[in-house]
């Protein structure tokens, strides 16, 4: 019996130490939301569909136009977005995961960090695949 315990122990010790080594930061953070932000202004704004529905051959070089600007990074830079998202988000480091609240024009965003990776709920439609974390995701 004392050894099982002792097992346990262990394995929560272990448990507890990846947890806390794991434990994603405010940069972290803002990097992933800039990314999802990104990519939601690009379905949301750069329809390829819509456009070339309206506009033909142009509305496709206007939607290839409007995904270059946001992926380029034209409009802002990365670094300032990342800076505007660190500037509205109430982070809370609870050692073993970290909780996030970001309000942008874009939706109110709640987030868990947790073994680098975030759990995000909140935004203009949040989905199953706000829970991965491009940073770590082997499947895209």
């Amino acid at each position: 019996m004392k050894i099982a315990s002792t097992l346990a122990l262990l394995s929560m010790a272990a448990l507890g130490g990846a947890l806390f080594f794991t434990n994603p930061n405010e940069d972290d953070y803002a990097s992933y939301l800039s990314q999802e932000i990104t990519i939601e202004a690009q379905n949301a704004l750069c329809d390829p569909e819509g456009f070339s529905n309206w506009l033909g051959k142009v509305g496709e070089a206007l939607s290839s136009a409007c995904q270059g600007i946001l992926a380029g990074g034209e409009a802002l830079s990365e670094a300032e977005v990342q800076d505007l998202i660190k500037e509205n988000t109430d982070y809370q480091n609870r050692f073993l995961f970290s909780t996030y609240d970001t309000q942008t024009p874009f939706g109110n965003y709640r987030a868990i960090g947790v073994f680098d990776r975030f759990i995000l709920s909140g935004g203009p439609e949040a989905t199953e695949s706000d829970a991965t974390n491009p940073k770590t995701t082997d499947s895209e």
